[in-house]
């Protein structure tokens, strides 16, 4: 909407790039100091995007709603969306890509198709509900 500046159209898809990017990465490190740096700075990346989330769900609702206190569909949209994203990073810590606790691949894949469909799913019903 109007109220939030326009340059956060740019800003939020650009956090999720580069965390994607950063997991790739991450993925490729041999070192696991180093896989480990990487992971911590994308879940810094992630926190700063759901900072300014947060901060939308404030500016659109003109300081009334915040994460916690408010009923509008905009605030129940962005909280939605951060809920569902949240378990991504934990499955890749645990997939091959990330530490490697689960090396079975058709658990991982099959995790991995999960969190997609409901992520996807739950926000695709949210959005087109009556």
């Amino acid at each position: 909407g109007a109220k939030i500046p326009e340059y956060r159209r740019y800003l939020m898809p650009m956090f999720s790039v580069t965390i994607l990017v950063l997991g790739t990465v991450a993925a490729f490190q041999e070192e696991l100091w180093s896989k480990i740096l990487v992971f911590v700075v994308a879940c810094l990346v992630f926190c700063s995007m759901c900072a300014f989330n947060r901060q939308q769900i404030i500016e659109y609702s003109c300081g009334e709603e915040g994460v916690l206190v408010g009923d509008s569909e905009f605030r129940k949209a962005t909280l939605l969306l951060l809920a569902t994203w949240a378990p991504f990073p934990l499955w890749y810590v645990v997939s091959p890509e990330g530490f490697g606790f689960i090396n079975n691949v058709l658990i991982i894949q099959i995790g991995w198709a999960f969190l997609n469909i409901v992520a996807k799913f739950i926000f695709i019903f949210y959005l087109q509900r009556g």
